[in-house]
């Protein structure tokens, strides 16, 4: 999938349980010399193009090998839809991670992958579980922070993961989701107060965690929680985990992709 939608609102189910993991190093895959020979020679056909080459030395994640390990610590129980949101590829292209994540996952998932929506993508994961109302889902977000080659796109600044998993027990529930495509910059602030007015309906005590891509484009914000810079995106999500336990009655969690002019907002009671 590699567009949200027009603007839409739909409630999902509990937010049960989320882990986050920063994971070092590159992945172990690259430490076989026939696997790394043949990255290297994708990476080097998919530059060609456009007049550059892989470095000489690069490295990277794998997102199998980051998701699985998120999963591990997560699920226990089997799960009825597994979405994996993602923009930087990772250094396995020759496999399908969402089939592969389904395969290891207990109750071997229906699965996605949604790509090419930059900031947006998570925000898309849980458009689609809420469409499809799984006994149990599970939604892991992760990026890594190694572009081998020339671009001029800042990668992440570290190799990050956040798995969700949602279901019908006790949790926090998901009381809408907003997306917008193609919001101009200067309507960005009126759009987003206008989103988390209509979230906060009916709550007294609101956190809203804003994404450092909105933040930049409503410098004139008010006094929310802003996600540092470096983890477009996983970086909202990371913080999500922190205020859940939080004394508000509800977390709105909104982020501006500025390249892709995508706006969105989710709310999650507490």
């Amino acid at each position: 999938m590699s567009r949200p939608g027009p603007a839409a609102s739909c409630a999902g189910p509990n937010l049960i349980r989320t882990e986050r993991a920063t994971f070092t190093g590159p992945a172990r895959v690259l430490a076989d010399d026939e696997h790394r020979a043949g990255v290297g020679a994708y990476l080097a056909d998919l530059t060609r193009p456009f007049g550059i080459e892989p470095h000489a030395e690069w490295s990277g994640q794998s997102y199998g090998e980051m998701a699985a390990s998120l999963l591990a610590t997560t699920v226990a129980e089997p799960v009825d839809l597994l979405v994996l949101a993602f923009s930087v590829h990772d250094l396995w292209p020759g496999r399908a991670t969402a089939a592969y994540l389904s395969r290891v996952c207990p109750g071997t998932p229906m699965s996605f992958a949604l790509c090419d929506q930059g900031r947006a993508a998570a925000f898309t994961g849980l458009r689609v579980i809420g469409a499809y109302r799984p006994r149990r889902a599970l939604l892991i977000v992760v990026e890594q922070a190694s572009v081998p080659y020339d671009s001029p796109a800042t990668p992440p600044a570290r190799h990050r993961g956040v798995a969700m998993l949602f279901g019908d027990g006790p949790g926090s529930p998901v009381t809408g989701v907003h997306q917008y495509p193609d919001v101009a910059p200067d309507a960005v602030a009126g759009l987003t107060r206008a989103g988390i007015a209509e979230l906060s309906t009916g709550h007294d005590e609101v956190c809203v965690v804003l994404g450092d891509g909105l933040a930049a484009a409503w410098p004139g914000h008010p006094d929310y929680t802003v996600v540092p810079a470096g983890q477009p995106a996983t970086g909202a999500w990371w913080q999500l985990a922190e205020h859940l336990n939080g004394p508000a009655e509800l977390v709105v969690v909104a982020d501006y992709d500025p390249q892709l002019r995508y706006l969105c907002l989710t709310g999650f009671g507490t």
